[in-house]
């Protein structure tokens, strides 16, 4: 599946008016007309047809300019994957969920009740989108959502299955060898992915305002002082809750770990001494990183670059 440079292009606001048309989405792209020339994003949109009724669309872009969309036809049922970078959904009114790499989300579609996504700028973004349409979903045995309204469940992507798509995204194959591992992987992704209805972790705990309250003091404490050694027993006294309670409700609040919360906090302040015109070094400790090699890592799968290749603000 690795292609020449060749065939790597820039994509213009007028491309992806033309995916939306295609795909059921609109665009927007905030300071750029709907007719401008300049790149939107830059690389690869690769589509296959892994079975009847069964489609993967895979992406890996460089992006240049922030833009954001919103679905706007139905769709059964679809299961995007993150590899690299990060984006922010959201369904109707509910609160944003950032998705960072390793993550996937599977969701229903109503037409009335679209999905709205932004991607920001300055990130390498790889993502795969699987759909299926009501037929395959028959086709394979699994039941698809009661129709109604828009749903989504995120979660984890398994590590073994992660290689596996990482590994079917570099490796060139010939064509039928490439359609049954891209078959094959579809199915797992299914498999893992395929009730929006019953995630696996349960339903969502219900929150109190007071509960909300003392998640908030959690939250501003890690969004304020991420450089500290957090460490979970202390921000459960904080919240005058038990550890696994603060787990559960913090995830079913903000849409991510405690912890995850905790690394995209040290990230973005990273961001920002790196603009400054620190090291990479200094950079890592300020951050509260103890080893720079793992800031690194961390940065670079976050935002989809190394930390050395960020210039300092002008």
């Amino acid at each position: 599946m690795s292609l020449p440079a060749a065939d790597v292009r820039q994509h213009t606001p007028r491309d992806l008016q033309a995916y939306g048309r295609r795909y059921g989405l609109d665009y927007r792209i905030p300071g750029l007309s709907p007719r401008a020339d300049a790149p939107v994003v830059r690389g690869l949109v690769r589509e296959f047809s892994p079975r009847p009724g069964m489609q993967l669309v895979a992406s890996d872009v460089e992006v240049l300019h922030r833009y954001d969309s919103r679905s706007r036809a139905s769709s059964p049922l679809s299961i995007i994957v993150l590899l690299e970078g990060r984006a922010e959904v959201a369904l109707g009114d509910a609160r944003p969920l950032t998705l960072s790499p390793g993550m996937a989300l599977s969701v229903r579609l109503e037409a009335d009740q679209g999905l709205a996504a932004s991607q920001p700028a300055g990130q390498r973004l790889r993502a795969l989108t699987l759909s299926l349409d009501e037929a395959c979903l028959t086709r394979l045995g699994t039941v698809a959502p009661e129709p109604g309204t828009s749903r989504m469940h995120a979660w984890p992507l398994p590590e073994p299955l992660r290689q596996g798509l990482e590994q079917a995204l570099v490796t060139p194959l010939p064509d039928e060898a490439q359609g049954l591992l891209l078959e094959g992987l579809s199915l797992q992704l299914l498999a893992h992915g395929g009730r929006v209805d019953e995630p696996a972790s349960g339903p969502a705990p219900r929150l109190v305002l007071q509960e909300r309250r003392r998640l908030e003091r959690v939250r501003d404490a890690l969004r304020h002082e991420p450089a500290r050694e957090h460490r979970l027993e202390t921000l459960a006294e904080l919240a005058a809750m038990s550890p696994a309670s603060l787990r559960r409700k913090f995830c079913a609040a903000y849409g991510r770990s405690v912890f995850d919360y905790l690394r995209d906090c040290r990230l973005t302040l990273a961001h920002d001494y790196l603009t400054q015109g620190f090291s990479v070094q200094q950079v890592a400790h300020f951050s509260g990183y103890r080893h720079a090699s793992n800031f690194a890592t961390a940065f670079r799968r976050h935002f989809g670059y190394a930390p050395s290749s960020l210039p300092p603000a002008s």
